[in-house]
């Protein structure tokens, strides 16, 4: 058996997992950033863009569990030595994105404002973010594309292109979101439909940029017409769907649950909502840098599968399990420790905004370590050895049986203060953890799915 801890296993791991981290932490910031350009113009300004970017979240997530399938299947190929089959699951994950994402942008430009409707009465909110989501939705096709592309390549352990290119299309982003929204060298000043303009154009000339490097450095994992060619063969499609579509689907439960708490939120009051969308990406960022560390143990622990090397994925997960609550609480603390710091870019808010903000940070803060433990069991663990099933029914029980309804009761039953509802929300992941560590004990996910 491997050393618990192993030094080599520990290098490893963050040579993978920085990179990954780094990308996800700046596509955070610019979340965060996106809201803090629009704070100028007001609560609902900032209501719309949260809201509206939970709505892209939730198609978000079904596509991360497209590529996360994509992305399994492609470490344990990469670890049996079969790099054509690399290639074939990214045009399958392309193809099969493409026919999942089509309709849900088309039935968006009739029924946005019914959808905002959904998250605030507030008639202001619901007219800037029908908007927003028109610029900003037909663009997922772009972002599909790139995810699953970054998935493949890090399921080979190639991690600092996707950083690279990702870190290139948010400076772009950045940019183009201080000229749309505020004006300028022949430019009216559009406000939050500039943020949208900006995310839609940043992201086509992401996923054009990425395929030309792969195109010009001739990338094993740049699809060729051999492999469309080998499309036609139907059992590798079906060998995709029976694993892809239980992570979709369980992503997509997950999602649409955190869009239900968007909807409590925003159902409680205007000045709710835009907390909710001022501390999502800062949220988001914290458990980024988590990301790649769970990232890391399903590229390693993926790979050791698909070599049959089963007490290496063993002493893997152990101490990715171990090392990431630790250090989460560690950095949870010093993130309360910071929190003037933190909300020095978001001055320009009401002061009561601002107060109320500062309690649900604390909660967020304190029971970061709990998400990020489930996070590594689910995505590090469980999915990487094929268990995509039981992540599904975990998921499913601890978000809609225990947690919504919990927490539709403390908003307006109970009627708390807005950082006990969202401490409430917190029982899911309590739930999700007792059972994840449960299946992980049983060590059914010790299996080469390849």
């Amino acid at each position: 058996m491997t050393s618990f801890f192993n030094l080599k296993t520990l290098k490893q791991s963050l040579k993978l997992a920085w990179p990954i981290s780094l990308q996800n932490t700046l596509g955070a910031l610019l979340g965060m950033i996106d809201v803090m350009m629009v704070s100028h113009l007001g609560n609902a300004s900032v209501a719309a863009v949260g809201f509206g970017n939970r709505v892209q979240f939730v198609v978000l997530i079904i596509m991360a569990g497209l590529a996360t399938g994509v992305g399994i299947l492609s470490a344990q190929n990469f670890g049996a030595g079969k790099a054509d089959r690399i290639r074939s699951s990214i045009l399958m994950g392309i193809l099969l994105g493409i026919a999942a994402l089509s309709p849900i942008i088309i039935a968006n430009f009739y029924f946005a404002d019914s959808l905002m409707g959904l998250g605030s009465k507030d008639t202001d909110v619901i007219a800037i973010g029908e908007s927003y989501l028109w610029i900003t939705m037909p663009s997922m096709l772009f972002l599909a594309a790139v995810m699953i592309f970054e998935s493949a390549l890090r399921s080979i352990s190639q991690v600092k292109l996707p950083l690279v290119m990702s870190a290139g299309a948010i400076v772009l982003n950045i940019i183009l979101n201080y000229w749309f929204i505020y004006g300028g060298l022949g430019i009216d000043a559009m406000g939050v439909n500039g943020a949208a303009w900006a995310t839609t154009i940043s992201r086509g000339i992401h996923i054009l940029a990425l395929f030309s490097v792969l195109t010009v450095t001739k990338h094993s994992i740049k699809p060729s017409r051999g492999d469309v060619k080998n499309l036609i063969d139907m059992a590798p499609w079906v060998h995709l769907i029976k694993l892809v579509m239980p992570m979709m689907l369980g992503f997509g439960v997950w999602s649409l649950g955190t869009f239900v708490y968007q909807l409590i939120y925003g159902r409680i009051g205007t000045q709710e909502l835009a907390v909710i969308s001022l501390l999502g990406p800062i949220e988001g960022m914290f458990i980024s840098v988590f990301f790649g560390f769970a990232s890391a143990c399903a590229i390693m622990v993926g790979q050791n599968l698909g070599a049959n090397k089963f007490d290496e994925a063993v002493a893997v997960a152990k101490s990715f399990v171990v090392l990431a609550p630790l250090t989460a609480i560690g950095l949870g603390g010093l993130l309360l420790v910071a929190e003037p710091l933190v909300f020095i870019p978001f001055s320009d808010m009401p002061a009561d905004t601002l107060a109320m903000a500062s309690q649900v940070f604390m909660v967020i803060a304190l029971g970061a370590w709990i998400k990020i433990s489930n996070m590594t069991l689910a995505m590090g663990v469980l999915r990487a050895g094929g268990e995509t099933k039981a992540c599904l029914y975990i998921d499913t029980l601890g978000m809609w049986i225990v947690s919504i309804p919990l927490t539709w009761m403390a908003a307006f039953y109970w009627h708390l203060p807005m950082y006990l509802v969202v401490l409430t929300a917190l029982s899911e992941e309590v739930t999700k953890l007792s059972f994840f560590i449960w299946r992980a004990m049983q060590k059914k996910w010790l299996r080469n799915i390849t």
